[in-house]
């Protein structure tokens, strides 16, 4: 009788740990997530403020006067390269 009893409560509470124990893998898995990406979002935040701070000093120191008439890019500036030239070759085809 014992043995049987003994049995029925192992298995009891083997059903049981099958029950709480993926409950609980679940629920410490959750809370570590929610704390990586609670301190993720608040490093992006801050990433986010000092950008838009930098961008607001660079939008107020470099702006263009108003009275200046727009820069536009030509074919010949400082920044084009030349390329050497090339002699054609001396016979072209079948030898």
């Amino acid at each position: 009788m014992w043995s049987e009893l003994a049995k029925d409560a192992g298995g009891i509470a083997l059903f049981v740990l099958w029950l709480v124990l993926p409950l609980a893998y679940v629920v410490v898995l959750g809370r570590r997530y929610v704390r990586l990406a609670r301190e993720a979002a608040h490093e992006a935040v801050w990433a986010n403020d000092e950008i838009q701070a930098v961008l607001e000093d660079l939008q107020d120191d470099e702006g263009p006067d108003e009275g200046d008439p727009p820069t536009v890019p030509t074919a010949r500036t400082e920044s084009t390269w030349e390329l050497p030239r090339v002699q054609p070759p001396e016979r072209a085809g079948k030898l």
